[in-house]
């Protein structure tokens, strides 16, 4: 094979690996599921996220009342999330949790919504 056309195969190759793995980004997109309240009714949330490679940035409920995340962490090595914010009427919101089925497009994070040091189960899935 010649050089030029060896160049074309490893860029081409770099290429469909790089495309790929931008779907790879396990947060990022768009997050609709339920919390379940104190009186054990369920609470539609969704949740925006964007994974930068270390830090978990974005929202709960995007619109006018959206909650921004003050901080976020994904740790690859076990896949849990932990994401903090702060409610307009000041109550702490921290949702810890693990992300599953991975390899799906419609993979799902589940685990522990926690208000003001009160836990509640919740389940998002991706869009």
């Amino acid at each position: 094979m010649r050089q030029g056309a060896r160049w074309a195969v490893l860029i081409g190759i770099c290429a469909a690996a790089r495309a790929f793995s931008q779907e790879g980004f396990p947060l990022d997109g768009t997050w609709r599921g339920e919390w379940i309240n104190a009186d054990g009714m369920p609470e539609t949330v969704v949740i925006v996220m964007r994974w930068d490679g270390e830090h978990v940035n974005g929202m709960i409920n995007p619109g006018r009342n959206a909650v921004r995340f003050s901080s976020g962490v994904l740790d690859p090595a076990d896949w849990s999330v932990r994401i903090e914010a702060t409610a307009p009427d000041s109550r702490r919101i921290s949702i810890e949790g693990k992300l599953r089925d991975i390899g799906s497009y419609r993979r799902f994070i589940e685990g522990a919504w926690i208000v003001d040091g009160v836990v509640h189960g919740f389940k998002v899935v991706r869009e």
